[in-house]
């Protein structure tokens, strides 16, 4: 996929060429304020911009239109060099925020910097020039200099409280100095004064760089001060959650949810926690109570969707999804799981089309991933890889998603050697990165290199001790191809108390019962596991253990049921094959 030239428009030199600032060309963020000024008005109006007095020369003229055709042409660095000698003679702030747009599509970080201190010294009270230029200071670990223009920021800012402190929490969580982060945000005068916007941006930063108990203790300061918001409530429950902790991050929000008064987003979260702990039934009931109270509310019929698809109903996930669409709500998370939908009924065109379909906000980088996924199971390999790699140099900052996403197109098409090298490189810069580490330890596995496969996920558990899935791919892995069984048995039930009701953990306690001769408990474990989730691997594990029990009526019954919802299944067609010969 080759990437659009970047294109300027003329709009610069029309304003220049018009000799004064207009009403409409000022900058959003000062109309946003004036805006805010009209009503009631909570944010600090932004003072409007003041533009210099500059003589449009001849010489000046043809440089703008020098470089504005230099762009429309490609030629992006003579446009860039131009704009930024512009913007240091004229001290327009229109020419700096140009010059740093370009230098930003250049991936030419110095110029960029420069231009966005050229920015912020001829518009101070420009909130974008301030946020653009902490971001590059902060990629380049220039802290000092970052945190003198954090608090203008705040200032600056005509949203509310807590949005600013989030979006200073998501530059800062990009830091490659997660103590310096939480420092330049801990110095910020808000939260020295214990404000409740601060501290839940302090909260999420904290969270977003795994500080569990630090983003626990500060989170807990905020619901003291505002013990019926909703948002603090839902982020407790979540870190407690990830601390392994996931019975009291359920009860911590079903105490909640026992008054009728509770919020929609509150009842919705607690489904959403009821669903990732395996507790469907209990997250069906509430979801049907949602629906009945508010039958057109667009994150309940989301939420319906996801829970059907969960039950690998599909027509029904399909008809809230398009119900979604039809509202004209949460559209893109529609169409993507729409696109999900057709990935499992084996249609990629139709899976890729939906994916196309998203064009901007948070989900496209998603949908791209998910192209390139089809497109490898397509045949088409190199073509994914090759758009995977163009993802990464265009949006740097997700690189390791892309480096998975690859890893796992290789994976599902069988090159476990090439997954294995690929995963290798990865680590090489990111040794500690447990995503990395879990998928190698998979790999590794499939190629029989238990070795290198226990050493990962052992990396993995002393690294995060409360990580449910990596204590259960060990102990499904020990129990499965080794004889040592007893220590099998240990991992999985460390990860069983931290996620009690989770499918494939049930079904890993079965199958290490099943192999320790005690047929009776896998078959409960197996049953149980079954209920909450009709996995074919699953299925095939208990039909397996019915066989052994004697009931193979059972266990072909098992079989083919869920062979009926899983047409050509691999794994349930070669243990059928395998008993039945």
């Amino acid at each position: 996929m080759k990437q659009a030239p970047f294109r300027l428009t003329a709009g610069l030199v029309v304003l220049l060429l018009a000799g004064c600032a207009t009403q409409e060309m000022r900058p959003a963020v000062a109309a946003k304020a004036e805006e805010n000024t009209t009503g009631p008005a909570t944010a600090t109006a932004i003072p409007e911009t003041r533009y210099p007095d500059v003589e449009l020369t001849p010489a000046l003229l043809y440089q703008l239109l020098s470089a504005d055709i230099a762009g429309q042409r490609g030629q992006i660095g003579y446009a860039m060099e131009v704009y930024l000698q512009a913007a240091g003679e004229t001290r327009d702030p229109r020419l700096a925020e140009r010059a740093t747009r370009i230098a930003l599509f250049a991936r030419d970080i110095s110029a960029a910097t420069q231009a966005a201190r050229l920015w912020v010294r001829a518009d101070p009270s420009n909130g974008d020039a301030r946020q653009a230029l902490v971001s590059l200071l902060l990629g380049q670990q220039q802290y000092n200099e970052a945190e003198n223009h954090l608090e203008h920021l705040v200032a600056l800012s005509p949203e509310s409280g807590e949005r600013t402190f989030l979006k200073i929490a998501t530059m800062l969580a990009g830091s490659a100095d997660p103590e310096t982060a939480l420092a330049l945000m801990g110095n910020l005068s808000a939260f020295q004064a214990n404000d409740p916007d601060a501290l839940y941006g302090y909260a999420y930063l904290a969270l977003q760089l795994k500080q569990l108990d630090l983003a626990l203790s500060t989170v807990e300061r905020v619901i003291i001060q505002r013990p019926e918001a909703d948002r603090p409530l839902i982020m407790r429950a979540r870190i407690l959650q990830q601390q392994g902790r996931e019975e009291m991050a359920l009860e911590s929000l079903e105490t909640v949810i026992e008054n009728e008064e509770a919020s929609i987003p509150l009842r919705l979260a607690y489904g959403q926690m009821l669903m990732e702990a395996g507790q469907v039934a209990k997250a069906e009931r509430l979801f049907e109570q949602l629906e009945q109270a508010q039958p057109e509310n667009p994150d309940v019929l989301l939420a319906q969707g996801l829970l059907a698809m969960e039950r690998l109903e599909y027509k029904p996930a399909e008809d809230y999804f398009q119900r979604l669409l039809k509202l004209g709500q949460n559209v893109d998370q529609a169409r993507f799981y729409l696109g999900r939908l057709a990935e499992l009924q084996s249609n990629a065109g139709k899976a890729i089309d939906w994916y196309a379909s998203i064009t901007g906000g948070r989900l496209m980088v998603d949908a791209q991933v998910r192209q390139a996924v089809v497109t490898a199971q397509q045949g088409n390999l190199p073509a994914a890889r090759q758009h995977l790699q163009l993802l990464s140099r265009k949006f740097p900052t997700q690189a390791d998603r892309f480096q998975l996403a690859e890893g796992e197109i290789l994976i599902n098409a069988g090159r476990y050697e090439e997954a294995m090298s690929h995963y290798d490189n990865a680590l090489h810069s990111r040794p500690d990165d447990t995503n990395l580490l879990y998928a190698r330890a998979l790999v590794a596995e499939n190629l029989g290199r238990l070795d290198i496969a226990e050493q990962d996920l052992q990396r993995v558990i002393t690294l995060e001790p409360s990580n449910a899935e990596a204590l259960n791919a060990l102990g499904y892995t020990l129990a499965d191809r080794t004889r040592r069984l007893e220590e099998a048995l240990r991992y999985i039930s460390r990860a069983m108390r931290l996620k009690p009701n989770n499918a494939f953990i049930l079904d890993s306690m079965g199958w290490v019962h099943y192999r320790l001769g005690n047929y009776d408990k896998a078959e409960k474990y197996l049953r149980e596991a079954m209920e909450l989730r009709k996995d074919p691997e699953i299925a095939a594990h208990l039909g397996e253990v019915l066989w052994a029990k004697g009931d193979r009526e059972g266990a072909r019954q098992v079989w083919q049921h869920t062979l009926k919802m899983n047409q050509g299944n691999k794994v349930l067609l070669e243990v059928m094959q395998r008993f039945q010969e």
